[in-house]
């Protein structure tokens, strides 16, 4: 009996389990931690259960909702409040324009892009809406950055993108692979001949209503599912083991022989990048593409030479539950994205938890509320004492309490945080520097093009998650599906 061994907990693994146990074929599912889930996670403030990571699917797609059925959460799935969320600049706050893509506007000449970035700005804007495209054409790998400067200045690209990008995406505009960030927008922009036109023909193709939704009682109930489920799916059930790190991909093949469990014909790696080299590294030969940057995250990450990105820095969360009746009017939409030049404010962002999903709010009872804020931008530089990943809880606590009444423009007192938690991801930013979606490209090939002989112990090798397929659950849950379907093709 083959046997596919799965090294990794995420999304992206449990989704492959899911898939090959539902074909029968026996899965030994491996992960470091103590849970499952990876970046979908749950922590506890006030006695509520709240997600500790991922928050909510796009909606770009029917490939969440399709495995969310086959869970049998159908009836879970939920949309957000229709508030929006709100810009927080140096000058103002005020409410996102609803009309863009990464802060693009479709109509630079909107009253909420011009309330936001004055009309002086909102007219340099407009000048992309005439200006030819031709110098656009045939370029490739180009970065949102470049693209926004060129196409409608300095302004929209500081006050409506640097935000959204930075906290959002914890990256820099200037070194975010546009591709990557927004398929298909630049395509648009040379089909439609104005980067304007491009955001409101992608924005007219998306589906109809929320561009996010999440599951009641939070996204972190889709681990639970699998959790439950996989233990029993198919014939054999995936045999699920947490707690239990990945040294070296030789022993644990060697260790699962000796527990005659049949031999291991595919290794799916739902790792990072740099580990997927590393565990690699102890079967194949990888080549070396001899593009490395030359900085230190790299040459940590490339200590065998092989084609793998930088880890980044890493993001800390703090999450507060509120006794605070002043928001019930929830005065900042469903939160705020702050730009990075904004004086006093650590946070990069706030998500008002509560006001944003209604079985929450309900949850949360009268009056309370709760709020998870961000810190930690990719801009940030060792020794610069900006908050982030390798703060202290204390400093992070300390911030957060400050923040928050001055994002709600409303004080907050120590005496009105019923209970806080900090939680911290690191960041992989996977694909989203220019040309960094080839480099993945590259080394997924070079993993998937390795030799293989599975009667000798070498078995096939597979790459899945969000280094390969992009942040998000709506493109990690189709990817992983693509590489199952790759094994049960063989």
């Amino acid at each position: 009996m083959s046997r596919t061994l799965i090294v990794g907990g995420g999304i992206a693994g449990l989704t492959a389990a899911w898939d090959l146990a539902g074909a029968d074929r026996a899965v030994t599912l491996v992960e470091a931690a103590d849970r499952l889930g990876g970046a979908v996670g749950v922590h506890h403030l006030a006695g509520l259960a709240v997600d500790a990571g991922a928050e909510s699917f796009a909606t770009r797609s029917t490939a969440v909702p399709r495995l969310v059925e086959e869970l049998g959460l159908q009836e879970q799935i939920i949309e957000p409040r229709p508030d929006g969320a709100w810009l927080r600049l140096p000058d103002v706050a005020a409410p996102m324009p609803p009309t863009g893509v990464l802060g693009i506007p479709a109509d630079p000449h909107g009253d909420e892009v011009v309330r936001l970035i004055g009309a002086e700005a909102a007219e340099r804007a407009a000048q992309d809406l005439v200006a030819d495209v031709a110098a656009w054409r045939g370029r490739e790998a180009v970065t949102l950055g470049e693209v926004v400067r060129d196409r409608m200045g300095e302004a929209v690209l500081e006050r409506l993108v640097t935000p959204i990008v930075s906290g959002v995406h914890s990256a820099r505009a200037d070194d975010l692979d546009l591709e990557t960030a927004a398929p298909g927008l630049f395509a648009a922009m040379l089909r439609e001949g104005s980067l304007a036109r491009a955001v409101a023909a992608v924005k007219a193709q998306a589906p109809a209503g929320s561009a996010v939704q999440s599951l009641h009682g939070g996204l972190n109930t889709l681990v639970d599912a699998f959790a439950e489920q996989l233990p029993q799916r198919g014939a054999r059930g995936v045999d699920v083991r947490t707690g239990r790190s990945v040294d070296a991909l030789p022993e644990l093949l060697a260790e699962l022989a000796a527990e005659d469990a049949g031999p291991v014909t595919d290794v799916v790696l739902a790792v990072d990048a740099p580990t997927a080299v590393r565990l690699a590294a102890g079967l194949v030969e990888l080549p070396d593409s001899g593009e490395h940057d030359g900085d230190a995250d790299h040459a940590a990450d490339h200590a065998d030479g092989r084609d793998a990105p930088p880890t980044g820095r890493g993001v800390a969360l703090v999450s507060m539950v509120l006794d605070a009746p002043e928001l019930d009017d929830r005065p900042r939409g469903t939160g705020m994205l702050v730009a990075p030049s904004t004086p006093g404010i650590a946070a990069k962002a706030m998500t008002h938890a509560s006001a944003k999903w209604e079985w929450l709010d309900a949850a949360c009872g009268p009056g309370r509320h709760l709020v998870r804020l961000s810190y930690g931008r990719v801009t940030d530089l060792p020794g610069s004492g900006a908050l982030g990943f390798a703060s202290s809880d204390e400093e992070l606590l300390t911030a957060a309490a400050a923040d928050v009444g001055t994002l709600f423009d409303r004080p907050i007192a120590a005496a009105q945080i019923l209970d806080a938690d900090v939680v911290r991801w690191q960041k992989a930013l996977p694909r989203s520097a220019a040309g960094q979606a080839g480099q993945i490209e590259r080394l997924r090939a070079g993993l998937r093009e390795a030799p293989a002989d599975p009667d000798a112990g070498l078995p096939r090798l597979h790459a899945a998650g969000s280094w390969f397929a992009g942040t998000g659950l709506a493109r990690v849950i189709p990817d992983a599906r693509a590489v199952a379907g790759e094994i049960l093709a063989t």
